[in-house]
């Protein structure tokens, strides 16, 4: 399991949406959960996702499954690319 952190007080002006988390995260075949405060969500489900609160305190990714580290990387990224 693989586990990425990111301060979206740190992250590019612009912020990203939601919809281009899921689709980026579908594009992997591992589980995909972020967590924000005390709530974990899974990052392909648009349901969950728009529940969780994106704003003041760090997310907390977790990956597991096969192409992790790739998966990684690439939810590091959009995050981080301004």
């Amino acid at each position: 399991m693989l586990m990425r952190q990111v301060d979206l007080r740190d992250m590019a002006p612009r912020p990203i949406p939601i919809s281009y988390l899921i689709q980026t995260a579908n594009q992997f075949h591992c589980d995909i959960y972020v967590t924000s405060d005390a709530e974990t969500v899974n990052a392909k489900n648009y349901d969950e996702i728009k529940k969780l609160r994106m704003c003041g305190a760090p997310l907390t990714f977790y990956f597991k499954g096969s192409d992790e580290g790739e998966a990684g990387d690439r939810i590091e990224r959009i995050f981080t690319s301004g």
